[in-house]
């Protein structure tokens, strides 16, 4: 408070007169001042996140009305023995008390409910004659009550039961001392959750279509469903739920593609060994068998190798190849080596 005077008194140029309340001292003050920040930061009242300022820190600075600043001090609240220590802005034993959520009006204290609290903080011991402690709705709240019964005192209390709320007493239990009652909140609600039904993939086969062609003739479509679910919950929590309903909404529509499986035609290119006999090289090589198999490891009209076969471009096996393409790579070999790679059928080509 000396620094906030020798602020004031040091200020000679202003363009504004504001009133500053601080922990209940309201003062005049002149301030060019913009925010609410900034005059406090030019009076020197520090503030921390517990302390309770209006209008905001971060506020224009009010034109007509006042700025209020209580600081937060930690007290020790006692209650039947049991120590607690809270952060209350509440300028007052009965203030604190207050903001804790006692309900003191028949209570027992240490200290005046008028005494004003110190920054320091300090200790507050309450003793309650006839104290219930209520827990519902994740609070905690200590009534005096003169109710009878346990449905009156929570009727006093303003808490009230839903249809499905569960009481850890009877609600015609007489109220003593030291009672703790525990109201659950119970929900009950139905819950409805669709789902996606995945559509099946027919692949047909079409032996007058080439090999490589596909079309989609029924485009597929997704089913959808529904599941109902009866969910119970005590004070948010699931704690149960049942399956009371699973529907289709929507049948799936399967997906159909036609392929081709017959095999294309092999179209050889022009080679310079066309003129050449190359009926009489397969007749004398595999008896004309384009299936032929030697055990020794030929294979085809002509009898290749896999690994010769695969120098010449081809794949696979030879027998699984068209005539057509296994003279193409006959010719293509006897290009690159002559007729010496069929060593005893050979020079028929040149019949």
């Amino acid at each position: 408070m000396v620094a906030l005077v020798l602020g004031i008194s040091g200020f000679t140029r202003s363009d504004a007169v504001v009133e500053l309340t601080v922990d209940g001292v309201a003062t005049d003050v002149e301030t060019r001042a913009d925010t609410v920040a900034e005059l406090l930061d030019e009076q020197d009242v520090v503030v921390t996140e517990r302390d309770l300022v209006e209008p905001s820190a971060d506020s224009a600075l009010p034109a007509d009305g006042p700025v209020t600043v209580q600081h937060a001090r930690q007290v020790q609240v006692v209650m039947d023995g049991q120590p607690t220590q809270i952060w209350t802005t509440a300028l007052t034993v009965d203030g604190a008390l207050d903001q804790y959520g006692v309900r003191v009006a028949d209570a027992e204290l240490s200290a005046s409910r008028a005494e004003r609290l110190p920054l320091t903080g300090g200790q507050i011991g309450v003793q309650m004659p006839d104290q219930v402690t209520v827990l519902h709705d994740q609070r905690r709240t200590t009534v005096v009550t003169t109710a009878e019964t346990v449905r009156d005192l929570l009727r006093e209390a303003g808490v009230r039961l839903g249809p499905n709320d569960l009481v850890n007493v009877r609600l015609g239990r007489q109220v003593e001392t030291g009672l703790q009652i525990a109201v659950t909140r119970v929900a009950v609600k139905t819950v409805r959750r669709t789902f996606s039904i995945d559509h099946a993939v027919v692949r047909r086969a079409d032996s007058s279509r080439y090999e490589g062609y596909e079309k989609v003739v029924q485009p597929g479509r997704n089913g959808r469903g529904l599941i109902v679910t009866r969910v119970v919950q005590h004070d948010g929590v699931t704690v149960r739920q049942r399956r009371v309903d699973r529907r289709v909404l929507r049948d799936p529509v399967r997906r159909i593609v036609v392929y081709g499986t017959k095999q294309r035609p092999y179209s050889a290119p022009a080679t310079g060994a066309d003129g050449l006999n190359w009926g009489a090289l397969a007749a004398c090589e595999s008896g004309g068998n384009p299936r032929a198999v030697n055990p020794a490891g030929y294979y085809g009209l002509y009898q290749f190798s896999l690994s010769t076969w695969s120098a010449v471009g081809g794949s696979g096996n030879p027998i699984d190849a068209t005539p057509e393409e296994q003279t193409y790579r006959a010719k293509v070999l006897y290009e690159r080596s002559g007729a010496g790679q069929w060593p005893v059928c050979g020079p028929l080509l040149f019949s």
